[in-house]
Order: C-alpha cells, then structure tokens, then sequence
C-alpha cells in the first residue's frame, strides 16, 4: 500500500446532518464510502479502508456489534474504528472502549478534533502496516520470506477446504548454488537468487498466487486452485523461462552467471491429506527425486 494513497474512510452513519457534516469536514482529504446502515457497512467493507467512523446507535442495530465483528475478523481487527454518538453517558463510552474502539467522539463535531484524531489514526495504521509488511519480506529478493509462506499456506489450505478446491505447491532450488558461490562470488550469487526471485514472482502472478523465499536458495509458490497438471504446467513454464535467461541474455551473466534449478511440484484437495503438512512434504519427495536426478532445470511430479 501506497503512504501517499489518498486516505479512505468508511463512515457508517444513518442522519443526514451528520452525514452532510463529515462530508464537509472530511471531504477534501478524503475519499469518503459512506454507509446508512449494518447491512451495507459489511458489503462495503474492503483492504481499502483505512478507518471506519461508525455511529453507535442505527436502524438496523448496534453499532457496537458490528464493531465486535470487525475485532474478531483477522482482515479488519487492526483497523481504527472512531465511535460516534450524540450520547456523553459514561457507560457508553466505556463498552465502546470495552469493545475495542480507537476513539469515541461526540456529537456535533469539532472540525479541529475530528480531522486530528483522524489524520494520526491513519497514519498510525499506515506505518504499522508498513513495518508487518516488511516483516514478511526477504530482504535481499524482494519476495515474501518463510512467515509469509506460513501464513498464506494456512489460509489458501482452509480455503480450498472450505471450498472442496485444490491447491498446488511448487517447490524450487537453485543447482549446486555452493559452487556459484565458490567460482563466482558471494555478490553474484546473491544475483542468481535475484533472478530467480524475480522470474518466479513473474511467472506467478495471478491473483492468489504466492512466491516465498524458504531457506538459502530454496523458495516455494502456491496456486490456489490448481491441480496437479496445471501445476507441472506451471512449473513447465517457470523453468523455461529461467532457460531463457540464461541463454538469452549473455550481458547478465558477469552479473548473474547462468544457472539451472530443480523443481518437485504437488497438488491435492483438502482434506484428502490429513494436513497442509504433508502436501509441503509431497513437494519436497518431489524435489528431492528431480535434485538426485541432477537438477539442470528437472521437474519432478508426486505421481
């Protein structure tokens, strides 16, 4: 997410003057998504928000209720949410809190506080956002690193249990990277590990798909929703195109000396496996046939 986005806020209020007063205070800085009810509140909600301003009391319900569901969701549990209300009575104000509220604020708005509060509360989430992100990034490839991979596993493997779907792993090592090192250099073989990086994150690209960097050469893409076939495709596909590269592309190779990988691939639809466990472990037995096969751009298949 961009630092320099223009701030989205979802405004979750049902009277027209209030809605009409935070247009006017808000408007302006803001890219505003403005909601009359609960129901509507949950089908607007997106990653896009950046903080919800949610009346405590609407047609169709509590608004305390939606903020408990907001808290117990792990996509929005860490976004602000300002509570306001017209009420000042202290037992509102403390569940609101109680609950999980950033803020509360009351009834008509002051210009200067509200535009305060709302302006550090984004910018806030912005920088906590960018420091978990980073938390997830291997530094020297760019691509998500082993949390990433758990994380994402686990959430693409219940997924596709949930869905009666199946999910492809790919898992991929660079050949005899040691001795790149050794004849080459630490420096270009950080470059091969660039490279390769970056041929994967372009060969899986589609919406779902993750490339992690797992250990020293070794990373792992999943495809959510692929069987075994288009997975051995896929991985088809990445290999040639680390062919390319290195036949290709000769000015590299001071850079980048050419290199080949070892790719074992598996794919299975929960909860056909017991757990996510063995799908990463099937991968691996693959991997491990196409290495003692000699590598040079293998791919090897859980058959």
């Amino acid at each position: 997410m961009s630092i320099n986005r223009v701030p989205t806020v979802l405004i979750v209020e049902d009277e027209p003057v209030g809605i009409a007063s935070l247009v006017g205070i808000l408007g302006d800085a803001c890219e505003l998504i403005i909601s009359q009810s609960l129901l509507e509140a949950k089908e607007l909600l997106s990653d896009e928000i950046d903080i919800v301003l949610l009346d405590v009391y609407l047609p169709d319900g509590s608004g305390l209720v939606f903020l408990d569901e907001l808290r117990e969701s792990e996509r929005f549990a860490y976004v602000p949410v300002i509570c306001i209300s017209a009420s000042d009575n202290t037992q509102d104000i403390e569940e609101a809190f109680r609950r999980g509220a950033t803020d509360y604020v009351l009834k008509p708005f002051n210009k200067t506080i509200l535009n305060s509060k709302v302006s550090t509360f984004i910018d806030l989430k912005r920088k906590t956002d960018m420091l978990a992100e980073a938390a997830l990034i291997d530094p020297l490839t760019r691509v998500g690193n082993r949390r990433l991979f758990n994380q994402q596993f686990d959430l693409e493997w219940r997924r596709a249990w949930r869905q009666n779907n199946s999910i492809g792993l790919v898992l991929v090592d660079l050949d005899r990277f040691k001795q790149i090192n050794d004849q080459h250099g630490h420096a270009q073989g950080d470059a091969c590990l660039q490279t390769l990086a970056y041929t994967m994150k372009t060969s899986f690209a589609r919406a779902g798909e993750v490339v992690a960097r797992i250990g020293g050469d070794e990373f792992v893409a999943i495809i959510p929703g692929a069987g075994l076939q288009n997975t051995v495709l896929a991985a088809n596909n990445l290999m040639q195109s680390i062919r390319a590269k290195s036949q290709n592309r000769p000015q590299l190779a001071k850079a980048c000396p050419p290199f080949t990988i070892s790719v074992g691939c598996s794919a299975i639809q929960p909860p056909s496996l017991s757990n996510a466990a063995e799908l990463v472990e099937a991968a691996d037995r693959s991997l491990y046939e196409a290495k003692a096969d000699g590598g040079r751009n293998c791919v090897r298949p859980l058959l």
